[in-house]
């Protein structure tokens, strides 16, 4: 979504999200408040991961929940795109509301996906073995909008610092190795960095 008032409609958020991911049956739902690479002023992501397609495309997006929580909502704003995704690559990590993390998201294009995987997982694996076993790595397939068919890597960290920390890592010989190999098969296509807040789990 795009508003002026990035600040009040995170804010409603937090104070709604449990409520609207509930009644849509979301396993996790969240906001993003990007830092860079943003398509417009006052974007913010709002999101939900599901344990299924078959829950995320039979959730009403527009249930009675969802229409009165709308209405407690002061910020104006526009809902500018939604997508779907699957997830294609995933490592274990729980998330509880309140919890804040940053992402460095990249949108690539390949002709190879299953190789795409395999280096983020070797670049995951080298992380591991380097300092970042608190970096998470995720993998989405678009099935929806402009990029229908593109990757999304998602590079997830506790904090901006860490984040910033993995990204200078990137500089090194044991990162630069891989990202070499990866240019082979890749192409950026877009990339973006954002700060997160979980508002709502199934088990809260």
């Amino acid at each position: 979504i795009n508003t002026a008032d990035p600040m009040s409609y995170m804010q409603w958020a937090k104070g709604s999200g449990q409520v609207i991911g509930d009644s849509i049956n979301a396993a996790v739902g969240g906001v993003c408040l990007p830092s860079a690479g943003y398509y417009g002023p006052g974007e913010i992501y709002y999101w939900h991961l599901f344990g299924d397609h078959a829950t995320a495309m039979g959730a009403e997006q527009y249930n009675p929940s969802v229409l009165a929580e709308l209405k407690k909502l002061k910020a104006k704003r526009v809902v500018s795109r939604g997508d779907a995704y699957s997830v294609v690559m995933a490592e274990p990590g729980d998330y509880e509301v309140g919890q804040t993390f940053a992402n460095w998201n990249v949108v690539v294009s390949t002709q190879d996906p299953v190789e795409y995987v395999s280096e983020v997982k070797r670049m995951s694996a080298a992380a591991d073995e380097n300092g970042f076993s608190d970096i998470r790595f995720t993998v989405y397939s678009y099935l929806t909008g402009e990029n229908a068919g593109k990757l999304m890597a998602v590079i997830e960290a506790p904090d901006g610092n860490r984040l910033g920390a993995m990204l200078d890592a990137l500089e090194t010989e044991w990162a630069s190795k891989i990202l070499g190999d990866m240019a082979k098969i890749r192409r950026y296509d877009h990339g973006f960095t954002m700060n997160c807040e979980v508002v709502q789990t199934s088990g809260s």
